[in-house]
């Protein structure tokens, strides 16, 4: 895919978003639904942030369905006022309850759950171990069985992998928005802790072995089920995991600097010899395929891709082998645009997936229902928001 046809696929996704116009709405109201709409699209035009769709879904279950189904057209909704629009000490909320301006905030520093959502969703940025949820449980009469509940799914993902993947991301990323929508597509009562891990190795090699952890995404799945001889890494992966459907295709590529003969390279056979410089967590599969393993070629893998490109910029490299869209995100936040550019010619199509250790039977199971949410999302045009968005988001980034 050439870099002219990755513009054209963000075209055409927002082609399919036009399809069916949200009437504008505002919050503290109430809302028809028309031909089109989904509670992202609307919780856009009423709080400015889509991310916000649970609140309108909490206050309507009994319109919407507790499975979130698809939303009969012509079903009236309540808008509920925007719970981060700051109110003076004692405003009262719809339901006569105070508002608390911030409540909602999941890019904050500190590990936050929100409790007033079906899924207590928290967010952290450090290996700490996973939040106890804050909800109370309701009490119960003497000599009653106490109901038994499934504990909160706990999936870990990591920071810089934009646009996919990072704390300071709207929504933490686009596939941090396709994973939490999944989950709210297969059954919106369904809780969760999400927690963020920037050493991405550590979430196959110990977090989900251990069952520290159920899930980690997004992944690329190595070629399992091909011919082609796996590294001992990639084998691994496809022995002991289980990848979800595929949520997004990526272009896997490389980027040399500017002024290099590489950028116009059209035979692998160019990159032989050279020091390419691939981030932990990347599958070697892609190299691998192409005859570019060690010592065809030396291999640099530091921990995230702004090392590879700062080690690009010292010279210390030749190529950055990397995820087209997290290359473009990660030169334009370095400020060196300019100075790499991507090889047009040399690039292999990939896709990433949520994983989980076939050791966790509880997380496996979560896969599959994962995957039934995600076929939902198509349907309601959920999954067309958010990677149209996002990838539009990254574009006005990169400029």
């Amino acid at each position: 895919m050439t870099m002219t046809a990755r513009t054209l696929w963000i075209g055409c996704a927002a082609a399919l978003l036009s399809g069916g116009a949200v009437q504008a709405q505002e919050a503290c109201t109430t809302y028809t639904i028309a031909p089109g709409d989904n509670l992202r699209r609307i919780a856009r035009k009423a709080y400015g942030d889509p991310d916000l769709f649970r609140v309108i879904y909490e206050a309507n279950i009994a319109v919407i369905g507790a499975k979130a189904d698809l939303i009969a057209v012509g079903s009236r909704l309540v808008i509920p006022c925007d719970p981060n629009a700051p109110v003076e000490m004692g405003a009262a909320g719809p339901g006569g309850s105070a508002v608390v301006g911030d409540a909602m905030n999941p890019a904050a520093d500190q590990t936050e759950v929100v409790t007033a959502l079906p899924a207590e969703r928290s967010v952290e940025n450090t290996e700490a171990e996973p939040p106890v949820t804050s909800a109370a449980a309701p009490a119960a009469d003497a000599g009653a069985p106490v109901p038994q509940t499934a504990p909160p799914v706990r999936i870990v993902t990591g920071n810089g992998y934009a646009p996919f993947a990072d704390k300071t991301l709207p929504g933490g990323g686009m596939f941090t928005q396709l994973v939490e929508m999944a989950i709210f597509r297969a059954d919106p009562a369904i809780t969760y802790n999400l927690t963020f891990i920037s050493d991405w190795q550590a979430h196959i090699d110990a977090l989900l072995p251990s069952q520290a952890y159920d899930l980690s995404f997004p992944w690329l799945k190595p070629d399992c089920e091909g011919t082609t001889i796996l590294s001992p890494g990639d084998q691994a992966r496809c022995d002991n995991f289980v990848f979800s459907a595929p949520y997004y295709e990526i272009v896997d590529g490389f980027f040399a600097r500017s002024d290099s003969d590489l950028v116009d390279a059209t035979s692998y056979a160019a990159f032989e010899g050279k020091r390419i410089c691939r981030p932990e967590g990347f599958t070697t599969g892609v190299l691998d395929a192409v005859g570019l393993s060690v010592p065809v070629v030396e291999l640099m893998r530091p921990i995230e891709a702004v090392d590879c490109f700062e080690a690009l910029e010292a010279g210390k490299v030749d190529l950055v082998s990397i995820d087209v869209e997290v290359g473009d995100s990660t030169i334009a936040r370095l400020g060196l645009s300019k100075r790499f550019a991507q090889n047009p010619h040399l690039f292999t199509l990939q896709s990433l997936h949520v994983i989980a250790h076939k050791s966790n039977p509880a997380a496996v199971a979560m896969i599959g229902v994962m995957d039934e949410g995600l076929i939902e999302m198509y349907e309601s045009g959920e999954w067309y928001d958010i990677v149209s968005t996002a990838l539009s988001q990254n574009a006005q980034l990169q400029q």
